[in-house]
């Protein structure tokens, strides 16, 4: 090995202390700005929305400062570059936007908060800090004067989490890097994702006579002099983001709270129709739905069980929590399907409303290869037809996997080893990242569950009280120190990637 590359994890200690101030600087910076995808407010130069916009500009500048080279590629993603020796280029991304804090905060969702040897905020964890330890782990070869042989790229993109419309227009403009990685995952690393898979099922409730007058009202309800009066349901909103369980669902319905049942995870209080029902769960993500709850199933289960309920009502909230939000392997569907590469398929519900009459319910689906899109497709086709539902595909992408034994992959595996000590193995996931838009791409960190725990309170990616710890922020930063060093030596970042 190149002694040029050396480096002792007390070396990177150092250099974590005397910049761990404005590290927590520049995180306090990003975390503050709500930059979630706000369509209703895209303009030229922020295809997605001022809050990304305005995340993109911090991190250019935040890269500027250290001496990379900042563009804007339009609002739609930027990029900073380190010139190299070699021509060939490596690639590092991540994403400056988040999804919208949800409910069930503990803590400001878009303040940085410190405690107990934690940082807590939306993005601390998806993405802004990750990729702010590659950044600085990338300086910390730029401060010792070293070259890093290779081009240094790195992309910052603004559309992540609702869409990845970003790298579509990035390629179109730039070359793909040689060789690429995303801090956007867990240690050791990821050579293959699921595919993915969304829809929407949209579903019409029949037309109902005014019943303002009726006498004969279930017992109970309230009278309205809205349309649809037989239907128990005012409204419904559960969720707010397509690939996160819900850990909060609310209904409003025409009947006294003290006509309702008791039930476990549901409150009901007054309001001016009648009644306001809360059903709260355990959000997460969407991709790693273990050990959450799912409001909308919970809400829609309590919903279907009311006397109260019309006869289409309680047809279609038990067709909700039957067969799209009560398990989440799919099974009620019946497209459960598990291999040896990718484990099992998982099937979330992320949002359901109701608007004006009708149901808008999204669900997400992560999937092995032991089962192809199209067999999901007809699955949902037939239980769109069976409810009498309207479906709309929103994603259908295949599965991906890349050759784990390249020298490049195996650069990254090292720095990871040559750190922890840890002999381990490379893994595939469910959750989705930019290394499946790139040609020759793999995940790598930042979380090590195996190796840095959290304390209970903190919660998930895409759910409240999102955070990470400080240990874990400096772990990832002395792996991703000495896997630029790795890197550095790989003769040739693109051979023999081995894309299946």
């Amino acid at each position: 090995m190149n002694t040029d590359y050396q480096v002792t994890n007390e070396e990177i200690d150092e250099y974590i202390a005397s910049n761990w101030e404005e590290f927590i600087t520049d995180a306090k910076a990003l975390i503050e700005i709500d930059s979630s995808f706000d369509p209703n407010h895209a303009s030229e130069g922020a295809p997605f929305g001022p809050g990304p916009r305005q995340a993109l500009n911090e991190v250019l500048a935040i890269a500027s400062r250290m001496g990379f080279n900042a563009h804007d590629c339009d609002g739609y993603a930027g990029y900073a570059e380190l010139p190299g020796e070699s021509r060939q280029q490596l690639g590092i991304i991540g994403h400056v936007d988040v999804v919208p804090a949800g409910e069930g905060w503990h803590f400001p969702a878009f303040e940085l908060t410190q405690k107990e040897g934690v940082l807590l905020g939306r993005g601390t964890a998806d993405d802004k800090l990750p990729l702010l330890c590659a950044l600085y782990a990338c300086k910390f070869w730029m401060d010792q004067g070293i070259s890093l042989r290779h081009s240094i790229r790195f992309i910052f993109g603004c559309n992540e989490e609702t869409g990845m419309a970003d790298v579509p227009y990035y390629l179109a403009r730039h070359d793909a890097p040689d060789f690429l990685f995303t801090p956007d995952a867990d240690f050791p690393l990821c050579y293959g994702e699921k595919g993915l898979f969304g829809v929407t099922l949209s579903y019409e409730m029949p037309d109902c006579a005014a019943a303002s007058d009726n006498e004969n009202m279930k017992g109970g309800t309230i009278e309205s002099t809205k349309q649809n009066t037989d239907q128990l349901v005012v409204s419904f909103e559960g969720g707010t983001a397509t690939n996160a369980v819900p850990a909060l669902a609310r209904a409003v319905v025409r009947v006294r709270p003290e006509i309702l049942p008791e039930s476990d995870r549901i409150t009901v209080e007054s309001c001016e129709e009648g009644s306001l029902i809360t059903a709260t769960g355990i959000s997460g993500h969407a991709s790693m739905p273990e050990g959450t709850i799912n409001a909308v199933a919970v809400l829609s289960n309590y919903l279907a069980g009311l006397d109260q309920c019309s006869p289409e009502e309680h047809r279609w909230f038990s067709f909700v929590a039957a067969n799209l939000a009560g398990r989440t392997d799919g099974s009620p569907m019946g497209i459960a399907a598990v291999d040896d590469d990718f484990g099992s398929l998982t099937s979330v519900v992320g949002t359901m409303r109701k608007i004006d009459n009708r149901y808008e319910t999204t669900v997400d689906i992560r999937f092995p290869k032991a089962i192809t899109g199209t067999q999901l497709t007809e699955a949902f086709e037939k239980l769109a037809d069976h409810i009498g539902a309207t479906l709309t595909i929103t994603r259908n992408q295949e599965p991906f996997v890349v050759n784990p034994h390249t020298d490049p992959v195996q650069a990254l595996m090292d720095a990871y080893i040559q750190t922890t000590g840890l002999e381990v193995k490379p893994f595939t996931m469910g959750g989705a990242t930019y290394a499946r838009e790139f040609p020759n791409a793999v995940s790598f960190g930042p979380a090590d569950p195996e190796v840095i725990s959290k304390p209970e309170w903190v919660g998930e990616m895409h759910g409240a009280d999102e955070g990470i710890t400080i240990e874990a922020l400096h772990h990832a930063i002395r792996i991703y120190v000495r896997a630029f060093g790795n890197l550095a030596q790989v003769d040739n970042l693109r051979a023999e990637t081995g894309i299946n």
